[in-house]
């Protein structure tokens, strides 16, 4: 499924985080793009330095760079759908820390589980997947506007965003049994998406 956008908005707060994000991690890709490599060993989050409390600024720099356009780009369109009614629901700032702390939680579990804990990783997905554990909580019943694949065609249709982030969820397990890209950071998806699932639950409380 492609989530094209969400068909429900509240219209108490302008999201300004979300663009914000966004036009960030956009300008340190064009910026780190002609050394990109040495970029990544940097400000890559390595896990075994992770673990040991070395380069923590890496913890937080690691969500802005991207490997490539197409990188940037699923990141930035889910967090575009997902993000602004979460940032909306939480005020801007909260949002933002929000977003790092999802980003946090995605390294932690992923610097735990990764079998080579020497090579490092980029990317939002971690924080982005924060993002969608608290959609889930926080409006469950929304509907997104989708691509799905039926039988032989592709049709548009509205989909429960509970159902869609779930079936998202299940995926990156899939993805970690059957997968053959061990480049992809499922545990950080994992842990990033556990991490703003749960802490939405207990902001929700207040």
């Amino acid at each position: 499924m492609l989530p094209l956008y969400d068909e429900s908005h509240f219209k108490n707060r302008t999201a300004w985080a979300v663009p914000l994000l966004i036009v960030l991690n956009t300008v340190i890709f064009f910026i780190s793009l002609p050394d990109l490599g040495g970029f990544i060993g940097s400000y890559g989050l390595v896990p075994q330095a992770f673990l040991s409390g070395q380069n923590n600024f890496a913890a937080i720099a690691y969500l802005f760079l991207h490997a490539s356009f197409l990188h940037l780009l699923g990141n930035m369109w889910f967090l575009w759908i997902f993000g602004p009614n979460v940032e909306r629901r939480l005020g801007g700032f909260k949002f933002l820390v929000f977003y790092l702390i999802c980003g946090l939680g995605s390294a932690l579990l992923y610097s735990l589980a990764a079998v080579n804990k020497e090579i490092p990783v980029i990317g939002a997905s971690g924080a982005v997947g924060g993002i969608l554990g608290a959609y889930l909580v926080f409006f469950p019943r929304n509907k997104i506007k989708s691509v799905v694949p039926l039988i032989l065609i592709w049709t548009i249709i509205s989909v429960p965003a509970a159902f869609f982030i779930l079936i998202w969820f299940v995926l990156q397990f899939v993805s970690l049994v059957f997968g053959s890209n061990d480049v992809v950071a499922y545990w950080g998806h994992i842990g990033g998406f556990m991490t703003g699932f749960f802490l939405a639950k207990l902001l929700k409380r207040f």
